[in-house]
């Protein structure tokens, strides 16, 4: 009976060894008789909306040595050293390690490959690798991001889409002794990989290099800490350029500065928030006409200050702007009236436009890091808040977020939704992912909307925003200067300059933002940034073929009169004749520099600053 049962639970096991578990004893034999060498799949291209090729890859090598397997050292270790130039007493040593497989060198070329496969040298093994490529070097840096050694994303698009971007990798196969030499009797096999997808953005390669130019010459003729633009359709939310400067060559990846590589790799655009200032005002009148607060005829007095819970909040013009209606405080940027603004709207109503143009929320853009608008609560806003966020203090947004809201203001109040992505096509060109408009209408009317459109083009035509037009074409916009804050407490002499813009003025279809951060000497924005915004235009309308809307006036030109000494009413009163826009830096005192410079040509509506003291 015992030997019976004994047998039963023999045959039981061998049955269970077979027929069960034979799978996963088979793959545990290939393990101990089979090395495998990977060949890492190719990744997928990155273009623009053109198919300008943004990124691509070349294939490398690494060499592997399997020391059981090398018959003569010495030789082998001469011939690595002479071919990869490596130290030849380094790879002899390696050579007689105990491990079965040891590397080499990694980024092999394939003509270097291809001497060792040639030559006398034994024992040697060859993987397949990946490394990425990137034509135009530092050239959209932030958007693109790079990948790490083993070409998987780590940041920007390579890393938002590595999904699509990656391969499945291939490999070999090869037959072995226990202790890892290629038996002479082996069989290789070759699994091959699959290639990865490519991804096409809606970027312009071309209106790319103008804001990147842009960026460039706004850093170098302003000696700032850092420019940036953004080129958006304010229709669909497709974005069309998103430059930043420093940055780094992507070919060349700072990876042995962390410091440098965290802050030159992080789109600043998308990931940082920062008090507006007066582009932030473009939003406090649309909802200010929205709600019926205000109209185009309101008139406010601006004696250079408002007294709001007994504090004295200074217009940026300290000698103050005087009597003027809608359409000439939007033009003089007058903190007056939009602090009169926001305190007809009140903090409720104000808020709940806030959060229609959606800026209680991030944007949704398809990019890593996004950052969120810092408010203060609702029930915690006291007037003298509301009168400093209706011009924008009080109140911190992201680039992408700003840009948004303006776009919403004049495309018909529609907030749209910022992507990158156009499409994702396989390696035989079918499109497996198609990026579509994201739409939510109605944050404002469309009659706002076109009253809105027509003052912003009056800032650039008549107001402060002069230095953003360009020649024969309709351009609005609207200049931002804000003093930055570091650690909770206003940072004297620190300023982020801005202009938002957007063409052509009665149908937009495209929109910018320029930031300046940081820029030394003069800081406002219609001097820092506004001309930034009109070269973007320049090269849009010329790449795009767009005609003249209009013809060009004549521009009278005279000489800059000398205004050193004068009170800033004088000096005011005397550009204002000459139909310049007056900027005054200070509070009190004389002029005591101005720009341009007396004796220098300039054309008549064009900007000038008084510096006083």
């Amino acid at each position: 009976m015992l030997a019976a049962f004994l047998f039963a639970a023999l045959i039981g096991r061998l049955i269970y060894i077979e027929v069960i578990t034979s799978s996963d004893l088979q793959a545990k034999a290939m393990e101990q008789w089979m090395r495998d060498v990977p060949l890492q799949a190719e990744r997928g291209e990155i273009y623009d909306r053109n198919g300008v090729l943004l990124a691509d890859s070349e294939t490398v090598y690494t060499v592997y040595a399997r020391p059981m397997s090398v018959s003569n050292k010495a030789k082998t270790a001469s011939i690595l050293a002479e071919t990869l130039g490596l130290d030849k007493e380094t790879v002899y040593n390696k050579l007689h390690s105990r491990i079965s497989e040891i590397t080499i060198a990694k980024k092999v070329t394939k003509e270097e490959m291809l001497k060792l496969y040639n030559s006398e040298a034994t024992g040697l093994y060859y993987s397949q690798t990946i490394s990425r490529v990137y034509p135009y070097g530092d050239f959209m840096t932030q958007i693109l991001g790079f990948t790490n050694l083993d070409a998987q994303g780590q940041t920007g698009v390579e890393a938002y889409y590595d999904k699509y971007l990656s391969g499945t990798d291939g490999y070999l196969l090869t037959e072995t002794d226990l202790v890892g030499r290629e038996l002479d009797t082996g069989v290789t096999r070759y699994v091959a990989g699959k290639k990865g997808n490519s991804v096409y953005l809606t970027l312009d390669y071309y209106i790319q290099s103008f804001a990147e130019k842009a960026v460039d010459a706004a850093m170098i003729n302003h000696k700032a800490l850092g420019a940036s633009a953004i080129v958006m359709n304010a229709k669909t939310g497709e974005i069309y350029a998103m430059a930043q400067a420093p940055s780094f060559d992507l070919n060349n990846v700072p990876r042995d500065n962390i410091a440098e590589l965290f802050s030159y790799s992080k789109s600043t655009l998308i990931s940082n928030v920062f008090e507006p200032g007066s582009t932030f005002k473009i939003l406090t009148a649309a909802i200010g006409l929205e709600t019926g607060a205000i109209s185009v005829n309101t008139a406010c007095y601006c004696p250079g200050y408002r007294m709001v819970d007994g504090q004295k909040i200074r217009c940026w013009k300290t000698i103050g702007h005087g009597s003027q209606k809608f359409y000439e405080g939007v033009q003089n940027s007058c903190n007056c009236l939009f602090m009169d603004t926001a305190l007809k709207i009140g903090s409720n109503r104000f808020y709940d436009y806030i959060y229609k143009f959606g800026l209680n929320e991030k944007t949704g853009i398809d990019f890593s890091g996004e950052g969120k608008g810092l408010l203060i609560p609702r029930a915690d806003v006291k007037p003298v808040d509301l009168a400093r966020i209706g011009f924008g203090q009080a109140i911190a947004v992201t680039p992408i977020a700003l840009l948004r809201s303006a776009a919403a203001v004049v495309n018909g109040g529609n907030l749209v939704t910022p992507y990158i992505l156009d499409r994702v096509e396989d390696t035989s060109g079918k499109i497996i992912v198609k990026n579509a408009p994201s739409v939510k209408k109605g944050v404002i009317s469309e009659t706002t909307s076109a009253t809105m459109r027509d003052v912003l083009e009056s800032v650039v035509t008549n107001g402060s925003g002069r230095n953003a037009s360009v020649a024969g074409y309709r351009i609005g916009g609207k200049t931002g200067t804000a003093q930055k804050y570091i650690n909770g407490v206003i940072a004297r002499g620190k300023y982020t300059s801005t202009f938002i813009g957007f063409a052509p003025a009665d149908d937009p279809e495209y929109i910018v933002l320029m930031v300046v951060d940081e820029p030394q000497g003069l800081y406002y924005g219609s001097i820092v940034a506004a001309p930034y915004v009109g070269d973007i235009f320049r090269g849009i309308f010329a790449y795009k073929n767009i005609s003249p809307a209009v013809t060009p006036e004549p521009v009278e030109t005279f000489i800059m009169p000398n205004l050193i000494g004068m009170t800033p009413q004088q000096a005011n009163a005397e550009l204002t004749k000459l139909k310049i826009f007056v900027e005054i830096a200070g509070e009190e005192g004389i002029v005591v520099r101005q720009t341009p410079a007396a004796g220098v040509y300039v054309s008549a509506k064009s900007v000038a600053v008084l510096e006083i003291g």
